[in-house]
């Protein structure tokens, strides 16, 4: 005889058992994008203030030659005028931007939900300061273990903020 069949019961619990799985590895999963995003978003400020100089300058000036951004549109094997290609370089750059201030203005509204919490050092500190558990211990002040504790806490809520019911335990 062959293997016996499972009853409806030990389908449903094997279900039900990696469903479960299945959220705390979304949940944790939430949790770290949250945190990359946050450790993210001092660079992409700073590339953002960067991309915006290049634009004014790409607008005043003029394209540089033949930079990367430029001859990427000439390699399509479609002829195109220095100004079509002038114009497609501005494009993708305004829309690079856009993408950039879409992610940072998504960011700060996330951390303008826990900017009241009496712990939020604990997350700035961390994240956009760059400033070592330690110091932000100094600076609120409590124990370095406080200040882990209310960080993970504050990080869940900005995760839930950010990804929904997606990123509930």
């Amino acid at each position: 005889m062959g293997k016996p069949r499972e009853s409806t019961q030990d389908i449903i619990r094997q279900a039900v058992e990696a469903g479960r799985i299945s959220a705390e590895r979304t949940a944790k999963d939430a949790f770290k994008a949250t945190e990359r995003r946050l450790y993210a978003l001092p660079v992409l400020r700073n590339k953002r203030d960067d991309d915006k100089e290049r634009l004014e300058e790409l607008k005043q000036y003029g394209p540089r030659g033949r930079s990367k951004s430029i001859t990427r549109f000439s390699k399509s094997g479609v002829r195109l005028t220095p100004e079509e290609i002038f114009e497609a370089a501005v494009i993708d750059l305004e829309a690079t931007i856009a993408a950039d201030e879409y992610e940072i203005e998504a960011m700060e509204r996330a951390l303008a939900t826990i900017e009241k919490d009496d712990y939020y050092l604990t997350v700035t500190g961390r994240y956009i300061e760059d400033l070592p558990d330690e110091r932000v211990a100094e600076l609120i002040p409590c124990d370095t273990t406080t200040v882990w504790r209310n960080r993970k806490r504050l990080v869940q809520r900005l995760a839930v903020w950010l990804y929904g019911a997606e990123a509930i335990k």
